[in-house]
Formats: structure tokens, C-alpha cells, sequence
């Protein structure tokens, strides 16, 4: 009888930047049966029947993890495929925000979490309404379905959540009012059913359906909720002086998770600049990828990440922020985040890219020397080329 063989992946001579354990050298990161089997300087030195993948000079780090995508393709026409933001962008692990309401999540799920071409692990914050998808026209904004009470139903949501809890991360809310200015129902449902996870509440105004005043809505905040467009314009965040509101302070002091959120419009350089150096520095980086910005302003993930270290993070905090903060954000520390030896083997690989560049929110721009661009990733232990990042990154650049 032949025994089954091993199947080991030695990434080497790389960077290696593990924000959590505070490993940043030049270092080898073994991976054997999709597993983190070893990571230092002599990790696999002595393996001969690994497949080498020579990274040197690249930085090697925990798998990114995207919180904020929209990668429901065939509900409506906002969404991009899931592996196009995800591996092929050097991402191994991504989420949903909220593309889908509780009585169609379960489709959402068969046509592209468990389906077998989807190579990228796709989680998701679910909308509390009964129906909610999001599209181009903002259809249920429209319709004014996603400020109907008739659209809330406790027993429908809590049944969803308890069927897809393995894939569902928190749940994704929209925080439009019926009859209070000052009270949002939908935030309010969905506290009392997520009791025990968070909640990324969108910042920013709808077309057709009101929402609760920015001051409002942090005051609402949990500790452990998630402001997704929190570095945008006009959001609350400073007053007339260009100082950070008491609301704004309370919430972040509380433990509120401040989110990028990018997308086509929710992302302002001089306020996310003002907002880091008062100290106000983002929890985690997501891109907001749909079919609206895919080809500008924000490209990917690593075009998002470059824009946060141009504005004055560190390195290790950006590689942090996409990781360690990624991680604890959706409560997944205990899988993703770091390179525990036995962790599944999420892995990504960028590379330091020298020159001028101009980057931009898609209305305000700046330049920057230095960028980061996605050379790959392992998603539980499988190599791919971040094949689309690689375009994005050059039309970028013209």
C-alpha cells in the first residue's frame, strides 16, 4: 500500500513581518499540508522535496484580509468576483459587507462561498432586512424597502444567522429611520439578534432613504462595532474647527473599530490626514471593491494600503492594520492574522515598488515614493499569482 505524501511549500528568503509576534527578518515560512509548519532562517533549509518559491526581496506577512468587499456576483450588477479581489489580488481571505439581506443570503452563499471554482475563503456580513441587495440603482433605497418596518423581521434574521453562522462574521447595517430622526430600527435589530458579534454600520447618507444623524449613529455604537467610510468627508468625524467631535472621541475610546471602507467616494486624504495626526489611526484597511471603483480610485488592496502609509503609518502598522486588526475585527484572531506554526497557511507576498506616484481618494490627490504591490498569496497552503492586482497596478501607474 502506498502512503499518502506530504505537500510542502517553502517560501524563502523573504521579509518576513509578523506584526503579532513581532517577527520582522529575512526568513524562510514552511508550509506543509496546507499548515504553517515552520518559519525562521533555517525553516526547510533542510527540506529536499518542497516546491521552493523564491521571494527574496518581497515582504512576506500573515494573509491580508479584506473586511469590506462586495463579491456577490449574479445578485444584481455591483458586485466583482470574489477571487478577482481576493488571491488574484494577493488576498487570500475577504468579507462580504452586506451585498445580501437574510432571505437571500443562503443563495449568495451556494453561488459563490461554496462554490467549487471560488478559491478565495469568503466570509460576510450579513443586512439584517428581509430583503436587501445591493446593486448600481441603490434599488431598495428606491423602493424605500430599506427603511420599511414590513422589511425587518426578527425570526427570519435570527434563522439566517443561525443557519450561516460558520461563513456570517456580524451583520452589515444600513442605519435609516421610519418615525425618530434619532433611532434607527434596523441598527437596533440587529444589536438584539447580534448580540455576540459586530457590526459595521455604513457612514454616510442614501439616495431616497434617510439615515440617523453621524452623531446619532456613534453614540449607538458598541464596543467592537465597526465604522466602515470612517476617514471620509463630512462624516461626523471633525467640527467646524478641524478637531475630532466628542461623539467621535467617545466611540473610538469605547472601542469602537475605525475602518477605511474606501470605495469611489468614501475616502478623503486631508481628513484621514487630519484624523492621524490627532491620533485617530485606522483599525483596519479595507477597499470597498465594486464595479464602480475597481478601475479607480481604488484598484486593490495594495493601492489602499500604499495610501495609509503615505499618509504617515509605519510599514508594520499597515501589515498590521490588514492582519492582526483585520482578524480581530470580524473575531477570527484565532485563525487569521498571524503565522502560528499549525494555522491553515494564509500567506501574502508583496513587493516594494520605488518611484513617483500619484495617488488619489478620487478627488484629492498626493505622491509617494514608495508603493506595495501583491506579488501573490497561499490560501491554505495553494499558491496564486495576484495576477489582477499586477494590471491594476500598471494602469495605475499611466
Amino acid at each position: 500500500m502506498t502512503l499518502p505524501t506530504e505537500k510542502k511549500t517553502l517560501l524563502k528568503n523573504g521579509r518576513v513581518i509578523d506584526p503579532a509576534s513581532g517577527f520582522d527578518a529575512i526568513a524562510n515560512v514552511l508550509v506543509v499540508d496546507g499548515k504553517i509548519a515552520a518559519v525562521g532562517a533555517a525553516a526547510g533549509a533542510e527540506v529536499a522535496d518542497a516546491e521552493v518559491i523564491d521571494v527574496s526581496g518581497c515582504l512576506v506577512t500573515p494573509g491580508l484580509i479584506d473586511i469590506h468587499t462586495h463579491c456577490f456576483v449574479g445578485l444584481g450588477d455591483f458586485c466583482l468576483p470574489a477571487d478577482m479581489m481576493g488571491v488574484h489580488s494577493g488576498v487570500p481571505v475577504i468579507v462580504d459587507a452586506g451585498t445580501a439581506g437574510a432571505t437571500i443570503f443562503g443563495l449568495a452563499r451556494r453561488a459563490v462561498i461554496d462554490h467549487p471554482d471560488t478559491k478565495t475563503k469568503v466570509l460576510a456580513f450579513m443586512d439584517p432586512c428581509q430583503i436587501y441587495l445591493a446593486n448600481k440603482g441603490y434599488i431598495c433605497h428606491q423602493l424605500e424597502i430599506a427603511a420599511d418596518l414590513r422589511n425587518l423581521d426578527p425570526e427570519v434574521t435570527l434563522e439566517a444567522l443561525e443557519a450561516n453562522r460558520d461563513v456570517i462574521v456580524g451583520f452589515k447595517v444600513r442605519a435609516t429611520y421610519t418615525d425618530n430622526p434619532k433611532v434607527s430600527p434596523f441598527l437596533e435589530m440587529a444589536k438584539e439578534i447580534g448580540k455576540d458579534l459586530p457590526i459595521m454600520i455604513h457612514l454616510g447618507t442614501f439616495p431616497h432613504t434617510p439615515v440617523i444623524d453621524y452623531h446619532d449613529l456613534l453614540d449607538a455604537l458598541r464596543p467592537g462595532d465597526i465604522i466602515t467610510h470612517a476617514f471620509r468627508g463630512g462624516g461626523g468625524q471633525l467640527d467646524a474647527k478641524g478637531e475630532p467631535t466628542p461623539q467621535f472621541i467617545s466611540a473610538v475610546e469605547r472601542g469602537v473599530v475605525l475602518d477605511i471602507g474606501h470605495s469611489g467616494g468614501d475616502f478623503h486624504i486631508p481628513t484621514a490626514l487630519r484624523l492621524m495626526e490627532r491620533g485617530f489611526r485606522p483599525n483596519t484597511i479595507s477597499t470597498d471593491l465594486n464595479v464602480f471603483n475597481v478601475d479607480g480610485p481604488v484598484f486593490s488592496m495594495s493601492t489602499t494600503m500604499t495610501k495609509i502609509w503615505a499618509l504617515g503609518a509605519s510599514l508594520t502598522e499597515v501589515i498590521s492594520m490588514n492582519t492582526v486588526g483585520a482578524a480581530a475585527a470580524i473575531r477570527k484572531s484565532h485563525e487569521y492574522g498571524t503565522l502560528g506554526i499549525g494555522r491553515s497557511a494564509e500567506v501574502s507576498v508583496l513587493r516594494i515598488e520605488e518611484g513617483d506616484f500619484v495617488l488619489t481618494d478620487g478627488h484629492e490627490t498626493m505622491r509617494t515614493d514608495q508603493r506595495l504591490r501583491a506579488v501573490g498569496c497561499l490560501r491554505a497552503g495553494e499558491w496564486f499569482d495576484a495576477t489582477h492586482d499586477r494590471i491594476r497596478m500598471l494602469e495605475a501607474a499611466e
